[in-house]
């Protein structure tokens, strides 16, 4: 009897720390998920919005004062479709399309430039570089935003 006490008290022992760390492991994944989804949102609309500004003003922005100037008067929903010359080089030719799948709500452009960090560039045909400041963000959107700007220094360019 002795023998099933024992086994008892080390599976109680053992089982309990288990699945409070199973909880608290799935809320953690589930915190980091929410936060990568937040900062992807902002990430993609800070991009969509030196996209806009690019396609209308022919040049990047230089400084955060540019943009949002530009953003004050009210960030366009398209701009000049790309040209389809290959699909890796293609900028979206919609807010919508640049949201992609985002349930997050369309963050403010304060927002965006707090939780990103931009490294703006020191010629207008040069694309600014984002950067989310350590934050988690969905897989593959930092390189997704660096090609839609790259494309737009490339439509820029003539090339």
């Amino acid at each position: 009897m002795q023998g099933k006490k024992a086994f008892w008290a080390t599976i109680v022992v053992l089982a309990i720390p288990t699945v409070f760390m199973t909880v608290f492991a799935w809320r953690m994944v589930g915190g980091v998920r929410a936060d990568a989804r937040l900062t992807d949102a902002r990430l993609r609309e800070l991009a969509w919005a030196v996209v806009a500004y690019a396609d209308a003003s022919a040049a990047f922005p230089i400084s955060e004062a540019e943009l949002r100037a530009f953003a004050a008067a009210g960030v366009p929903d398209a701009v000049r479709t790309p040209a389809p010359a290959d699909a890796e080089r293609r900028y979206p030719a919609t807010r919508a399309e640049a949201a992609a799948d985002s349930a997050e709500p369309t963050p403010t452009l304060d927002q965006c430039l707090d939780s990103i960090e931009v490294e703006w560039p020191t010629a207008r045909d040069v694309q600014p570089i984002l950067r989310s400041k350590g934050k988690a963000t969905l897989q593959g959107t930092a390189p997704t935003v660096g090609q839609w700007l790259f494309a737009m220094a490339e439509r820029l360019r003539g090339g």
